[in-house]
């Protein structure tokens, strides 16, 4: 089963590596970040466009630096990354079913097919992102919590005290909100005991555990905000957790958020109706829903208090809710119940083949837009014969169904998207405007950016050097076209007159273009 599960990895994975660009903002943003460090030779600070960047712990950027270091400065093995954690979450699922269930071999078996096949973590598995690491740490915890509750032995603790450390090194503290509450709730699922089990040790392990996470993470903090300054000092060790602490208290969106969206997680198991049937056979006298419970429900319950919301946020606890599904598949023993399970996500399916087999054709019939005729019929075709040999495939067993299913929850989205990004990549690339900033600069002319924030969304897909000069403020930008008129100003250009334009290119919604100094500072009132 693990060979299926890599082998749908895979195309997942190279698929959505070939169809799109590096996204902006956060993709471009982050892989900036590394590469700024990486032109610097810093590698203990990073760095956002000449100023130090607190917002995010390290790893992330110092694994695309050790991709480069293997395989040169390249776009891919950077996407690749977060890729690989999934993929090391989805098999380590396996391993967590079968220390929960260890007399129930066919959970850890179909755990990671539910766990891949789920549409928020594949959709996940592909974004260039740090949930996908703190993902990973929590489930490396999860286990380690497990083997120690089973065997109480030191190398436990240790590995425990890893996953803390690599946790923080992800994405910060955080890390213990998704670990704790489960450990502290240990008398509660730990039913059955080692003949040396003491709770005064499993704390003592715990606190210890957590005390070699922190030293991992103070390693790296305490040079970092030295050599960082004082600002970034603040920043990694008061700045962001008090200032976010103080904003996610705000009330800005209501405790049901997470809720209203739980339902999006399960896709497309929820429309399973086995599941259902075991599901409701589950009960707590079962240890392994003891301990599910005990991870998830404490750590939504306290994400749904804080307003400060983000649906990835939940990310870490995917892995819960596939075990527990894949806890009531274990009921349903009986394969006729299972025969048409998929019928609904069957009939999804055939709907989006249909969709984008006929959108060409729908799209010249209605005028929709001419830029959507080129949206090609064959990734539609291409999903109906997925359809196609997946309804005719042989499903003797709960295992073949639920791979099958896998398949077509990653097939249908996939191949959207490379619908989709056939027609609008070159949204998305930033490449384009990058390389002019680095041809004007060849030529010794200099480059600002004037269309509000700047996410350093060009640094590194044009392999600049030097931070991007920002104008804020129509007195700067005055200014700096004054002392600059051989230079050029990157603005989004929608509104201006096409032949002012030096160059243009369409970027996500809008358009961005370059306009000489001298003809703004000409005409100071274009932009107003």
């Amino acid at each position: 089963m693990m060979i299926r599960v890599l082998i749908l990895w895979g195309i997942l994975i190279a698929v959505n590596v070939a169809i799109r660009p590096l996204m902006p903002i956060d993709e471009t943003r982050y892989v900036s970040v590394a590469w700024e460090m990486w032109v610097r030779g810093d590698f203990l600070v990073p760095y956002l466009n000449g100023e130090t960047y607190s917002h995010k712990p390290p790893l992330l950027f110092w694994l695309m630096q050790f991709s480069w270091w293997i395989f040169g400065v390249n776009d891919w093995t950077p996407r690749l990354i977060s890729p690989l954690f999934a993929l090391g979450s989805t098999l380590l699922s396996s391993l967590v079913a079968r220390e929960l269930w260890r007399e129930r071999p066919k959970i850890a078996e179909i755990t990671p097919l539910i766990l891949l096949g789920s549409s928020f973590w594949l959709i996940y598995s592909t974004l260039t992102m740090f949930d996908m690491l703190l993902a990973f740490f929590v489930l490396l915890a999860i286990y380690s919590l497990l083997k120690l509750s089973h065997s109480n032995a030191w190398r436990d603790v240790f590995l425990l005290g890893f996953a803390i450390g690599g946790g923080v090194f992800s994405k910060g503290p955080v890390v213990l909100l998704q670990i704790l509450p489960v450990a502290l709730l240990a008398p509660w699922w730990i039913q059955t005991k080692t003949a040396d089990f003491r709770w005064r040790d499993w704390y003592l392990k715990l606190f210890t555990a957590i005390l070699i996470g922190a030293s991992l993470a103070l390693a790296w903090a305490i040079p970092a905000g030295i050599s960082g300054g004082e600002a970034y000092r603040n920043a990694i060790f008061l700045g962001q957790t008090s200032g976010r602490l103080v904003k996610s208290f705000a009330h800005q969106l209501p405790w049901f958020w997470y809720l209203e969206r739980l339902p999006l997680l399960v896709l497309p198991w929820l429309f399973f109706k086995p599941l259902w049937q075991g599901a409701k056979k589950l009960t707590l006298n079962d240890d392994g829903v003891r301990f599910c419970i005990a991870w998830a429900l404490p750590v939504f319950i306290m994400f749904s208090a804080v307003s400060g919301k983000r649906i990835h946020y939940l990310l870490p606890l995917i892995p819960a809710l596939a075990l527990l599904l894949a806890r009531a598949a274990d009921e349903i023993k009986d394969i006729k119940s299972w025969q048409n399970a998929y019928f609904g996500v069957n009939i999804f399916v055939g709907l989006v083949a249909l969709i984008l087999s006929l959108f060409p054709l729908l799209n010249s019939a209605f005028h929709w837009q001419e830029k959507l005729n080129g949206f090609n019929p064959l990734f539609g075709v291409t999903l109906a014969m997925i359809l196609w040999l997946v309804h005719y495939a042989n499903r003797a067993s709960v295992q073949q169904i639920i791979f099958y299913t896998c398949a077509l929850s990653i097939a249908a989205p996939t191949l959207m998207a490379a619908s989709y990004f056939q027609v609008y990549a070159e949204r998305f690339d930033t490449q384009p405007v990058a390389e002019k900033i680095a041809q004007f600069r060849a030529e010794n002319k200099s480059v600002a950016f004037y269309t509000g924030k700047y996410h350093a969304q060009f640094q590194f897909t044009g392999r600049l050097t030097q931070p991007l000069m920002l104008l804020n403020s129509p007195e700067a930008l005055q200014i700096w076209t004054q002392q600059h008129s051989d230079g050029f100003v990157l603005v989004d250009s929608e509104k201006l007159p096409p032949d002012m334009l030096v160059y243009s290119h369409a970027y996500r919604a809008g358009q961005l273009g370059f306009i000489r100094s001298q003809s703004l500072f000409e005409h100071s009132d274009l932009l107003q």
